[in-house]
């Protein structure tokens, strides 16, 4: 497989704000990992399922959703730490989520990739929703979460985004290409993604702002374009699909939701 740049060189490239939230995230899973004896992935080809299922789900209700399960977040703490993880699963495939998004990071979203792995069962396509920095995370969503697709976030890649998203590929691995503004457009470009998203969330000091599609059309016309974060309520995902986003990605509101299979309905246009 491709060699993929050190740890190291990922952490020093980086260049995150000190005592921000995204570098407390980071330097935690770059110690876990640091410290994590995983498998090497074989490697394999990519079937495009998650991508595929984000595609046909749009046709069919003008809009996709990835539901993601996540019990905590650095800003919030544990929102959503009595959810049962089954019981939320099957209510996302019930209200017709094209493909769910699970966390992998343990310190701070109460994730693992053994939650990732459970989710296969409800036959969704399942994003491994993480902290990419390292080899041994794209040897873990291949194989302790046996993933369809892996979240590589472009303010923490930077200029190695490709050589992750080629490496991520190589496993089998669809990589899902998350910027944070439009500058981090070449990143994207540079890796061939087909699955573009941007993330309304600033993560150094999570606060949300309102991104527009039509600059992403412009510079990927044939990717799917992912609206993540921000999203609180039905109406809100269907002004980004009329806006122009194809997916949009929710968490927080459908894990305080009293009834997700209704929130999800509501979503079609």
């Amino acid at each position: 497989m491709s060699a993929l740049p050190s740890l190291h060189d990922v952490l020093r490239d980086a260049r995150l704000p000190a005592g921000s939230h995204l570098t407390r995230v980071v330097d935690s899973e770059a110690a876990r990992i640091a410290g994590l004896n995983v498998a090497s992935a074989p490697q394999r080809n990519v079937d495009a399922r998650f991508e595929k299922a984000l595609r046909d789900t749009k046709g069919r209700n003008g809009g996709a959703v990835i539901a993601e399960f996540k019990r905590a977040s650095p800003s919030l703490g544990p929102f959503a730490a009595d959810r049962d993880f089954d019981t939320q699963l099957q209510a996302y495939r019930d209200g017709g989520a094209a493909a769910v998004s699970i966390l992998a990071e343990p310190a701070l979203f109460q994730g693992s990739a053994d939650e990732v792995r459970a989710g296969k069962r409800y036959d969704m396509p399942r994003l491994y929703k993480g902290f990419v920095l390292d080899a041994r995370h794209l040897d873990e969503a291949a194989t302790a979460a046996q993933a369809d697709a892996v979240l590589l976030i472009a303010r923490v890649l930077g200029k190695h985004t490709a050589a992750f998203a080629d490496a991520a590929r190589e496993r089998g691995l669809e990589p899902l290409v998350e910027l944070h503004e439009l500058g981090e457009i070449p990143f994207a470009r540079d890796s061939r993604a087909t699955l573009v998203g941007i993330n309304a969330r600033d993560l150094a000091s999570f606060a949300i702002s309102t991104p527009t599609a039509d600059p992403l059309r412009e510079a990927f016309p044939d990717a799917v374009l992912i609206r993540e974060s921000g999203l609180s309520t039905p109406e809100d995902a269907r002004a980004a699909f009329a806006q122009g986003f194809d997916t949009v990605l929710i968490g927080e509101a459908l894990m305080r939701s009293t009834d997700p299979v209704a929130f999800l309905q509501a979503c079609r246009t």
